[in-house]
């Protein structure tokens, strides 16, 4: 086995918890086929393990992370519940009638995704005054989970949150 090339796989999966396969695949330029073969390996060695989250395969090192911690992560690396969550990040309930104005994107699917993310306890349904609003159900995870890993979370609204966070 090329153990430089599955160190790499190794610890890029350690400064980027919860990507994807294509993600890693991209990141890396790694062929298909090469990358199974060491991920599988780091699985079967119990170095690497993965959480199939709505049908998609995220990657996290072993014995890192809580299972809540999973995932977070992996609702992160969804570009659309990213948005979601990076909306929210400022601690205050919007309504989804917000969110569509600020995402572009049509109610069914902002309704989709919430519904993800609620169902994983990431966010929860608050009473707002004109309806039913939602929040990021703990805060202080998230904010530490996106300090910790903001490398992998290249995005100037993220790092702007950092910023003050780490003040």
């Amino acid at each position: 086995m090329e153990p430089d090339r599955r160190n790499e796989i190794l610890n890029f999966v350690k400064a980027n918890p919860g990507y994807y396969f294509r993600e890693l695949q991209r990141s890396l330029k790694l062929p298909t086929g090469v990358l199974q073969y060491h991920l599988n390996n780091l699985i079967k060695d119990g170095e690497v393990i993965y959480e199939e989250l709505n049908g998609t395969k995220c990657y996290f090192p072993a014995k890192s992370f809580s299972k809540q911690q999973i995932i977070i992560l992996s609702h992160l690396r969804n570009h659309i519940r990213n948005k979601i969550v990076k909306m929210l990040l400022s601690g205050k309930a919007m309504s989804p009638s917000e969110m569509i104005k600020n995402l572009k994107i049509s109610a069914p699917t902002l309704s989709y995704h919430l519904s993800l993310l609620t169902q994983d306890n990431v966010l929860e349904r608050v009473q707002m005054e004109k309806g039913i609003g939602y929040r990021i159900r703990d805060m202080e995870s998230m904010k530490g989970l996106i300090i910790e890993y903001r490398e992998s979370f290249i995005d100037k609204f993220v790092q702007d949150f950092i910023e003050i966070w780490t003040k």
